[in-house]
């Protein structure tokens, strides 16, 4: 069983919502991203089962590129498939920029380990990001309120 990660388009994009539905539960901002042109969609499969789901903003030639969302099924988290998500991607930065964003909320401790196994580092916060929640969401016993901005650079590597 190999995990394959490839771009997909139109109805193969849409019918990732459920496992999309982890990164961000907003259905709208979530097919909003899927129908915008300078943004990709990618599936991991396994034996032809979707495991996991990213969608990419690389934007301009040149300019940084963002990972909009990620997600992995939940029975199939802790698995490495996240991991080998974030490297399809990386190994495409390349042709697209020389930097890679993505954003995670503060009190999302796990995600903020994953980042920087990835390779990634803390680039900026922004204050209040999630100030909106309402009631506010705890992970960890901590309030989700700032986003922490993670970077990856070719340069860097």
């Amino acid at each position: 069983m190999t995990l394959r990660c490839a771009r997909v388009y139109g109805a193969a994009a849409a019918r990732l919502m459920p496992i999309l539905r982890d990164a961000e539960e907003d259905d709208e901002l979530v097919r909003a991203a899927l129908g915008d042109p300078a943004c990709a969609t990618y599936a991991a499969t396994l034996d032809a089962a979707d495991v996991g789901a990213a969608v990419v903003r690389w934007g301009e030639p040149g300019a940084e590129a963002e990972i909009l969302y990620l997600a992995v099924s939940a029975d199939e988290r802790g698995k490495g498939y996240g991991r080998e998500i974030v490297a399809a991607i990386q190994a495409e930065l390349p042709a697209h920029g020389r930097s890679l964003l993505v954003g995670t909320a503060n009190s999302a401790l796990d995600n903020i380990a994953f980042y920087q196994k990835c390779g990634f580092r803390m680039h900026a916060v922004k204050p209040d990001y999630f100030a909106y929640v309402r009631p506010p969401i705890r992970d960890h016993g901590i309030v989700m309120r700032d986003m922490i901005v993670f970077r990856y650079d070719l340069d860097a590597r």
